[in-house]
């Protein structure tokens, strides 16, 4: 399904294209990977899907620390703290993706190069014309602001805007990246606008 370019395939939900709990088609757009060397292969975003969406099975071995821990931070931007998905009926409705193709380090907050995010816009524009999110929300200021440098035609106010590819247009908007600290309270209004509404 996907080129040589698509180096870790994103995370397609099995009611992506009639989700449930939201209205639209979504992609949940990450930043970067981070994992070990010998564990850095085209699964790695849905095997941590997978291992959030294992939760509370008997035997589960679930990261309460890494990517579990990041995915109830973004159920709670979307749908508030007191959210009660369990995150399998959360990610059946989304897509996720990590902008960035190629492995930045073996933790978070090593910072992606220039080159990586400029090598990574093929790989960006296929998983959009492939999946054809109806909404992108956007994970990180720092994310934003590549898409904002990379993207010339984006429209965009402080939050939001219209992402202009040659196949078409996406609404998009980012919140604060929930690996940083952030305030619910200021994200989910932002969150729900783009993607409830």
């Amino acid at each position: 399904m996907w080129t040589d370019a698509v180096a870790v395939y994103p995370w397609v939900g099995e009611r992506y294209l009639t989700p449930r709990i939201i209205k639209r088609r979504t992609l949940l757009l990450g930043e970067s990977n981070y994992t070990e060397p010998d564990k850095f292969n085209s699964e790695l975003v849905i095997n941590c899907v997978k291992d959030d969406m294992s939760r509370d099975q008997a035997g589960a071995q679930r990261d309460t620390t890494g990517f579990c821990r990041f995915a109830t931070k973004i159920r709670r931007i979307i749908f508030g703290c007191d959210e009660k998905f369990h995150p399998s009926e959360f990610w059946n409705d989304f897509a996720f993706y990590n902008f960035v193709q190629s492995l930045v380090g073996l933790h978070a907050r090593q910072r992606p190069t220039p080159e990586m995010w400029r090598e990574s816009i093929l790989a960006f524009e296929e998983v959009v014309f492939t999946l054809n999110p109806e909404r992108i929300l956007v994970l990180g200021k720092a994310n934003w602001q590549n898409l904002l440098n990379n993207f010339p035609h984006m429209l965009a106010n402080e939050y939001s805007g219209e992402l202009h590819l040659t196949k078409g247009s996406v609404k998009v908007g980012y919140v604060n990246h929930p690996s940083s600290s952030l305030s619910y309270a200021k994200w989910n209004p932002i969150a729900e606008s783009l993607l409830q509404k």
